[in-house]
């Protein structure tokens, strides 16, 4: 699945430095990514993000360079492209958020309980489907519980359950809880292992946050420990903390253009660069 989807790392970003090992159990398969959306203020963002670039470090170590480019109409997301040529389309309902987003190989469908986002469901040809579904409590994300059934190399069925805080517009911290499901018995069967995520942020803007909201809530769904990808600003520190192991702690360096977004992300030798 991490093959077919891997476009997603550079959509994630350097986050994955802290978070994705190829031994973990928790939520490490990534996904395969505008147009103006309102910011917390209500004021139109007209900047748009044309370009992410990334040099980062693989499951084995070794650096690779991506990168996805957008394609828009107006305002408006059309599509995207990785640098392998592969091209994601995006739909939108009535009310002008996505409601598909689809490929040769992947779609990802999108439903909504009034304004907010309630579930996605991903289906990758050949190796499974992801679904999510969301809880909000005041206006902010609360939870996401997120199911991936796995159809190889055999048949296996996750679950993930994400608890999300807020201080104003930034998620500080996160709790995800992991089981899975007996394929004799079909009933879950969960872990006592559990990871918390804790994030401080800079004062500028979110590059993430001139993305639609609700495909940011998709990628929370799909990789949880990103629950930073709905916040306004940037994050300066990351800390994760397994069961049973000792805390990782990431932290950022950001250059800054004259609008204060960020240009260019850093940790250690790898970095993730924004194109606007």
């Amino acid at each position: 699945m991490k093959k077919l989807l891997h476009i997603f790392y550079i959509i994630l970003g350097i986050f994955v430095l802290a978070s994705c090992d190829p031994d973990q159990d928790f939520n490490g398969d990534y996904l395969i990514g505008v147009h103006y959306t309102p910011t917390s203020t209500g004021t139109a963002v007209t900047k748009q993000l044309k370009q992410m670039t990334s040099h980062l470090k693989n499951d084995a170590g070794q650096f690779e360079d991506q990168s996805i480019t957008y394609s828009y109409s107006g305002s408006k997301l059309l599509s995207f492209k990785d640098n392998s040529g592969a091209v994601y389309t995006l739909s939108y309902n009535n009310a002008n958020k996505i409601s598909k987003i689809y490929s040769a190989l992947q779609t990802s469908d999108f439903e909504y309980s009034g304004t907010d986002l309630y579930k996605t469901i991903t289906t990758i040809s050949g190796a499974g489907k992801i679904t999510s579904t969301y809880s909000f409590s005041a206006g902010k994300l609360s939870k996401v519980i997120s199911v991936q059934e796995l159809s190889i190399p055999i048949p296996l069925k996750y679950y993930y359950e994400t608890t999300f805080e807020f201080q104003g517009e930034n998620m500080t911290n996160s709790l995800t809880k992991n089981g899975v499901y007996n394929p004799l018995s079909g009933n879950l069967e969960m872990s006592a292992d559990t990871q918390s995520v804790s994030f401080t942020y800079d004062s500028k803007s979110s590059p993430y946050r001139l993305l639609p909201m609700e495909y940011n809530l998709f990628l929370v769904g799909i990789a949880s420990q990103a629950g930073n990808f709905v916040s306004a600003n940037n994050a300066e520190k990351v800390t994760v903390s397994k069961t049973g192991s000792a805390p990782q702690i990431l932290t950022f360096v950001h250059t800054y253009d004259t609008e204060n977004y960020p240009t260019k992300s850093t940790a250690g030798d790898q970095h993730i660069a924004f194109q606007y």
